[in-house]
């Protein structure tokens, strides 16, 4: 009997250490965890940080457009409200065939727009602009793409220059469906200042 009970002692020493080396992990990956936990919360703040960053981005954007448009002497729409071409605009807008091309991608772009929810006539003329910006393209079939960049080339103007003439295109046909009348822009513009 009493070889059985030092077997169970020596047995229950080795569980107890057993045991105390768990919980020692244990606590240990408590600890890290805490540690980890504190680094995601400053990585959360940060990206936090990050996305009220890109709303003043996308403010100073806006306004460098408007100040290329203002002072580029080969501009192609007019920085005021509402927006529309100028003369050489409305050139190239001949040139490419621009209707035509834009008559290929309305429904897409103009689901995109809808997509941003606009408010008022305002608020279509800015996502029109950035939905062409942005997205269109990527849009572009080669054949439309090069005939744009060949006119961009020949023109001494960007690409991007030529994408605005979509967006006042986009524009119209969105107010048009909803049955705003293009002078409504000013009025919002005034309203939201």
């Amino acid at each position: 009997m009493e070889q059985f009970i030092n077997i169970i002692i020596s047995e229950l020493n080795s569980s107890v250490v057993v045991l105390l080396a768990i919980l020692g992990v244990f606590f240990l990956l408590l600890f890290k965890m805490g540690a980890w936990n504190e680094m995601f919360k400053a990585h959360k703040e940060r990206i936090g940080n990050v996305e009220s960053i890109k709303d003043v981005v996308i403010a100073l954007s806006t306004k460098v457009d408007l100040i290329y448009q203002n002072t580029n002497p080969r501009a192609l729409i007019k920085a005021q409200s509402p927006i529309s071409l100028t003369d050489e605009g409305k050139e190239i807008l001949k040139e490419i065939d621009a209707e035509g091309v834009f008559k290929r991608y309305s429904k897409k772009l103009i689901s995109l727009v809808e997509s941003k929810s606009p408010k008022n006539a305002y608020d279509i003329q800015q996502s029109s602009f950035i939905v062409v910006k942005k997205d269109m393209l990527d849009l572009l079939k080669e054949d439309d793409l090069t005939k744009i960049k060949a006119t961009a080339f020949t023109r001494g103007v960007l690409v991007e220059d030529i994408l605005s003439i979509f967006g006042v295109l986009l524009r119209n046909q969105i107010l048009e469906d909803k049955g705003i009348p293009i002078a409504d822009v000013d009025k919002h513009a005034v309203e939201s200042s």
